[in-house]
Parts: structure tokens; sequence; C-alpha cells
């Protein structure tokens, strides 16, 4: 039943009603401006996106659903070039449409979302053309294309990122597009937005993350190719599990489910950088330098599989990135921890978590505020059963 849903052979019935609903509300769509079409289209279809995920249980697999609304715009404009309706809001409605789907990235699952786009505005040409109708701006499909480098921020635990590139459509529109991703949880993103530059993007995520934890005296830096890269990958793939909702979305990041994939293959497309492979994890030095650590500090020598769950539930990271240690990580991987095993087992490893934070404070130097709320979380490390439905949350 999952993999139908997924793939949309199964609770798509609401599909027609919700397309067409965006459909009645189209009026005076912004022309001679791509972003503001774009950014115009994308608030259209987000809302009517976020509606129905607080009434429907199903039949979330949107790169299929706007592949159905591309093919029900071009629909709608081939009926109204043969019975003389306004063809006006419906063309600028699928090249906005275009504007905000991401390139195809090669995984088709049931139907290649960028092909299906393409194929209805090629469709609605010639339809217009054999109707002797020529239609307004755009001429062409309007993509964004970066346009400068880009930048990153990170938190003061180090696993929180602003990152954000300068987009154009050649002299057309200059803006920033801004990632917040949150590695407490794996590679998330957990907002997304446009904005005019990049000190408006950092104030608003210093805001979002915290001032004790993404303070104004920090400044972003030149991000190199291949961390970007890193950070952007999961949006440039798609899976099934794309498809899923955590429920925790806001109505701004469904809504911007397809630009920020738009803009993340578009950044990583222009990099001359080859992607080289992900290391995995070696675990077995962190393992001993752990245990060798309490040796040390106070003669406890727990069972090295307790140590070993824990590491490998801890972080997927390699390098620095493993040993951040932020409250939210920390609570993270107490729901983990308690959920995933049996309760005389998960105490067992519970137990270490202060000593284990304590270990990665050394390693991480963190001081003052931030080194005592990360023991102020490893001491409650107990689950009450209780979870944060907050995706985007201050650190």
């Amino acid at each position: 039943m999952l993999f139908e849903s997924l793939m949309g052979t199964a609770g798509d019935q609401w599909w027609p009603d919700s397309q067409n609903a965006i459909i009645e509300r189209l009026a005076d769509l912004p022309a001679h401006s791509p972003l503001r079409l774009e950014s115009a289209v994308v608030d259209l279809v987000g809302e009517e996106m976020w509606t129905r995920t607080q009434t429907e249980t199903m039949g979330f697999h949107w790169d299929q659903y706007l592949a159905s609304l591309a093919d029900l715009v071009r629909d709608e404009i081939q009926i109204a070039a043969r019975t003389g309706g306004q063809i006006d809001d419906l063309w600028r409605m699928l090249h906005g449409l275009a504007a905000m789907t991401p390139p195809s990235s090669g995984e088709m699952l049931r139907r290649d979302l960028d092909l299906a786009v393409r194929e209805a505005i090629k469709d609605t040409t010639t339809a217009l053309a054999k109707a002797g109708i020529a239609p307004g701006w755009p001429s062409e499909i309007l993509r964004a294309t970066p346009a400068g480098e880009p930048l990153l921020l990170a938190d003061e635990y180090g696993s929180r990122y602003a990152l954000l590139a300068p987009f154009a459509w050649g002299e057309e529109d200059p803006h920033w597009y801004c990632w917040d991703i949150d590695r407490c949880t794996g590679d998330r993103v957990v907002h997304a937005a446009v904005f005019a530059s990049p000190e408006d993007a950092l104030a608003e995520w210093r805001a979002a993350v915290g001032t004790h934890a993404a303070p104004a005296s920090t400044q972003p830096a030149p991000c190199d190719q291949a961390t970007a890269r890193s950070l952007l990958d999961p949006l440039c793939r798609s899976d099934l599990l794309g498809g899923l909702l955590l429920g925790s979305e806001s109505q701004q990041l469904i809504a911007e489910r397809f630009r920020l994939r738009q803009r993340a293959s578009a950044l990583c497309e222009s990099f001359v950088v080859a992607p080289e492979p992900k290391p995995k994890q070696d675990l077995n030095p962190i393992i001993d330098d752990f245990a060798a650590w309490l040796r040390d500090r106070d003669g406890h020598r727990p069972e090295r599989e307790d140590i070993a769950t824990l590491a490998d539930t801890w972080s997927r990271l390699c390098g620095p990135g493993y040993y951040a240690c932020s409250p939210h990580r920390i609570e993270h991987t107490v729901i983990l921890v308690a959920d995933g095993y049996i309760k005389k087992y998960a105490e067992a490893i519970l137990d270490l978590l202060p000593q284990w934070v304590e270990w990665c404070i050394e390693r991480t130097g963190l001081t003052g505020e931030l080194a005592e709320r990360a023991r102020q979380a490893a001491a409650n490390n107990r689950w009450d059963g209780s979870d944060s439905m907050d995706l985007r949350r201050t650190e």
C-alpha cells in the first residue's frame, strides 16, 4: 500500500479536484519577471499542496501530481485555443511550473516530471501555432541559473547550515536562494526561500536557529564545491522516500518542495569538480577512543556493543561533523535508541550518553552556554514518548 501511494497508483483520487482548484484561482499572473512569475506559481501550487496534506492521507507523490497538473494546464490551453478563451494566465502558469521544476535526475519512478512539463509546453506551442495564436511572454522555458559562488555559514555546534547562492535569469531578477540544512537528524532541509540579499537570508536563518547558536558575529565564508555538493546531493536525487512526508513540514517548505531541488540541481550542475564517493564511516576507531577515554576518566568499562550502538546511532557523518553535539542531535539520539531497542538494552546505552556528550564537547571545543545546553540535554537521557513536531527548530 505504501508503494502504491508513493507511485501515485493509489490515493490520488483527489488530484483532479485539487488541480482544478488551482486552475480556478488563476488570475493576473505576473508578466515580464521570471522570478515574480515563478514565485506566484510556487505560492499558488504550494498553498493547495499544503491544504491537501491537512485533509488527505495518501496520494502525496508530488512529482506525479505536478506532471498531471502540467497535463491539465496543457489541455485547458488547447480548449481555450479552440473556443476563443483566455490563454495568457494558463500559458504563464505552464511556464511557472517549468521554472520551478527540477531537471531530470535520471532515476525515473513512474513518469519523469521534467520531461512531462517540457512535453506539455511543446504540445501547447504546437496547438497554438495551428490555431494561429501567438502566445505572449514568455516564449521559452525560463529557469534560474547560478550567478556567482555559494556561501556557507554553520552554527556554533557545527550541525546546522545556511547554504546560500546567487541566481538569476541572465541579467534579470538577481536573487539569493538559501537552504537551511539540519544535520542533527541527517541531511535534512528544514527551510528554503528566495531572498533579495545574503544579509536578508542570514538574518532570517539566525533568527530561526537562535542567537546563542548563530550569533550575528559569525559570518559566512565561500563554500567549496565538494562541501556544497555534499550538502545538496540528497536534493539532486529522486527516490521513493522523496515522496514521504514527516507531517511536520511547514507550509513554506511544502511550497518550496520543487524549487529548492531546481536551485540545488542548477548549482551542482555548474560545478567543474567531479563528485567524489562519500567515504563510509569506520566506527571502530571512534568506539576504541571513547572506551579508552572512559577507562582513563573513571575506570568505567561498559559493554563494547553498547558503545557501538550509541556510536552508530549518533551520526552517519564522517570527519569533525560527527562529534557535533547540539541538544537537537542529543534528543534525536535518545528517541532513536529508546524507540528502537528493548527497554533494558536501551537504558544501558542511554546511560552512556552524558559521558559520550562530554567526550564530544572536548573534541569540538564547546564552552560556556553551548556546552551547558548540551550537558543538560544529555542528562535528560530518557524518552517520555513525545516528540517535537517542529521540523525547523531553535538549536
